[in-house]
């Protein structure tokens, strides 16, 4: 459109001949208008005979919408060589709309040197198609000039043909900067292949428009990368082949550096509950240790006998404190799990009488001594589905707060079982008590962590606190509820109900110790690294007649294993030169007879993962520490049973 100078006066001439067909010429001169033809003043409804309007005049007949439109299109064409095209509105002075196309471009400098800009428009009112055109690319127009997404046009051959004014913001370039630049240039270079094969897949599968988008790192004009989001939208020729893509871009990098930052917050928080996890077991194993030689050597020296009453007392003192120190160790350990959302629970079918039974005749020694009266109160044959054990755990401490609190009367433990329409059942338990009565306050009070009635109740009694907290929370997990009753004066009832499947009475058989047969004595192999430990266990087991050997880690666990014929190993988890699962897995893999036999963890690892680690390892079962000599015998019975009759078949 460039015209020579020698041509543009014969060439306004020729073009004034042009009335009445709605286009007109112009020739613009920065700051004012120079020129027009005589269809701009048709087009714009103005008297030739005024003059040629100034340019506030000019600016003034644009439609209030697209004066920031017409005016960027102004900047450009003063501004650069492009032929700009663009589509406004013009309000006549008489009021009348008129819908007008317009082409401009700047043209070499005149005898002056001054640089001037050569254009024509067109009047398309009265056009429907085409207006209809207008009307949709002024709208798509609008919403790109007034979004703060980015809005870009780009031809595969040409590069970015169109960007919005929110480039500057997104990546600090102007529109007229970015435009002729190539897209694939401006992404981050690991980025490109990965948005390459995006589109080529959208194309196979006939997708120019998806709901979803794809997001990228593109560089920002300071040299930064900030993360965009793109929805582009694909326009394919006739062959099927991508020519250009319409996209709308939004600024991600700050939703990006949340995310981040959460993922941070979260490995920092994950790597904190470790810690505080891998605290608590060790812990919990240093605690444990020395706690099964101080309780099994207490049972052991009072088993044998030959003490006189004194040293009797002393022993009965020690073996009481072991058993309190243990109470408080798995009080913290269980709060801990529960505070962790580690604890799980483990239904299985119970007697409801045995249950209350069982919690009465453990304390009842303790009743005794105070001179109480303690009776259990329970339906016989009633049998439901729940975690047993967590249950007497929670009776158990409602029941010893109610011994520890009571200093004459009894202590009242009744159990229920209320059908119910859907025929399940709630599970009653009531524990009352002739001691101290609460007030409403204190009995709230009560079943928060690490706290009881008063202060002076933890230096008269002891205590950790967290009994009724943890109670609270076992009883909550099973969908129950637990509280309290008192007349603050005397005595308390304290309760909890518990929805619980009904179950089937289950036939039980109290353990004996190991089914060994006669064909020849039970071997056994004991690693474990704590000498007190390693007497303690051999002095446990030593009137079931066994064959035990004994080793101090991992690494002799599996020399021993490999060259002799066990019926069952017994292994420590943290023991030096190689741990405890880490031999079962060798024992495991090992090509011999040997990685058959029985593996049972003995150990001072008690949380579920640690449990779980064992069972991963390839270890059968799992016996804590401090021992109980029941629990010991019942492993030993469980998994040699087995052998010895495949043996004696053998």
């Amino acid at each position: 459109m460039t015209i020579e100078t020698s041509d543009r006066d014969s060439l306004a001439i020729a073009l004034a001949g042009l009335k009445g067909l709605g286009v007109g010429w112009w020739r613009v001169l920065d700051p004012k208008t120079t020129w027009w033809s005589p269809g701009m003043y048709e087009i714009a409804g103005l008297d030739p005979a005024a003059g040629v309007p100034t340019r506030d005049q000019i600016f003034r007949l644009y439609h209030p919408d697209d004066t920031n439109l017409v005016g960027r299109s102004w900047r450009r064409m003063f501004e650069t060589d492009e032929k700009v095209q663009i589509r406004y509105r013009i309000v006549r002075p008489s009021g009348e709309y008129r819908d007008v196309v317009n082409w401009g471009q700047r043209q070499p400098p005149d005898a002056e040197g001054r640089r001037w800009v050569f254009g024509m428009s067109v009047d398309v009112s009265d056009h429907v198609d085409d207006r209809e055109l207008f009307e949709s690319e002024r709208a798509f127009r609008f919403v790109a000039e007034h979004t703060s997404d980015m809005v870009v046009r780009s031809r595969m051959d040409a590069g970015i043909t169109y960007a919005s004014p929110a480039s500057r913001a997104v990546l600090g370039y102007s529109p007229s900067e970015i435009v002729g630049m190539n897209p694939a240039e401006m992404v981050a270079e690991e980025d490109v292949t990965r948005i390459r094969a995006i589109l080529r897949d959208r194309i196979a599968r006939g997708e120019l428009i998806s709901p979803t988008g794809y997001e990228y790192r593109c560089r920002h004009k300071d040299g930064h990368f900030v993360w965009l989001e793109a929805n582009p939208r694909l326009v394919l020729n006739g062959a099927g082949e991508l020519t250009e893509i319409v996209d709308v871009v939004r600024d991600i990098t700050a939703r990006k550096e949340a995310q981040a930052a959460l993922v941070l917050a979260r490995q920092e928080a994950e790597a904190a509950s470790s810690a505080k996890s891998e605290f608590l077991a060790n812990m919990s194993h240093e605690l444990r240790t020395p706690l099964t030689s101080i309780l099994g050597f207490s049972r052991l020296i009072g088993r044998d006998g030959g003490l006189s009453e004194a040293d009797r007392g002393h022993l009965d003192l020690i073996r009481s404190a072991g058993e309190t120190l243990l109470a408080v160790v798995n009080d913290i350990l269980d709060f801990s799990k529960l505070e962790a959302g580690a604890l799980s629970l483990a239904p299985e079918a119970f007697s409801v009488a045995e249950l209350g039974q069982g919690v009465v005749a453990l304390l009842g020694g303790q009743a005794d001594d105070k001179g109480l009266d303690l009776s259990c109160e329970a339906p016989a044959g009633s049998w439901l589905t729940g975690d047993a054990a967590r249950l007497r755990q929670v009776l158990l401490n409602l029941v010893s707060n109610a011994v520890k609190f009571t200093e004459e009367g009894s202590v009242q433990v009744r159990l229920d079982v209320r059908p119910t329409t859907d025929g399940r059942a709630v599970l009653e338990a009531f524990v009352r008590d002739t001691g101290v009565g609460l007030d409403p306050a204190q009995i709230e009070q009560m079943f928060d962590r690490f706290t009881q009635a008063d202060g002076s109740v933890s230096r008269r009694f002891g205590g950790t606190g967290l009994g009724l907290a943890i109670s609270r929370r076992l009883i909550g997990m099973m969908g129950g509820e637990i509280g309290a009753d008192s007349d603050g004066r005397s005595g308390s009832t304290f309760w909890f109900r518990v929805p619980l499947a009904v179950a089937a009475a289950v036939e039980t058989h109290p353990i004996t110790g190991p089914d060994v047969g006669p064909e020849r004595r039970l071997r056994v192999l004991l690693a474990e690294d704590n000498p007190a430990n390693r007497a303690l266990i051999a002095a446990l087991i030593a009137p079931l007649d066994l064959d035990l050997d004994m080793v101090e880690n991992g690494m002799e666990a599996i020399a021993a294993a490999r060259a002799g014929d066990y019926d069952l190993v017994l292994m420590d988890m943290q023991m030096p030169v190689m741990d405890g699962p880490s031999a079962a897995r060798a024992i495991r893999s090992s090509p011999g007879p040997e990685r058959d036999t029985p593996i049972v963890a003995l150990t001072a690892n008690v949380l579920p993962e640690q449990i779980e680690q064992c069972r991963a390892a390839g270890m059968q079962g799992h016996v804590a520490k401090p021992i109980d000599p029941r629990a010991l015998f019942a492993a030993l019975g469980e998994h040699a049973r087995p052998l010895r009759q495949k043996a004696a078949a053998a």
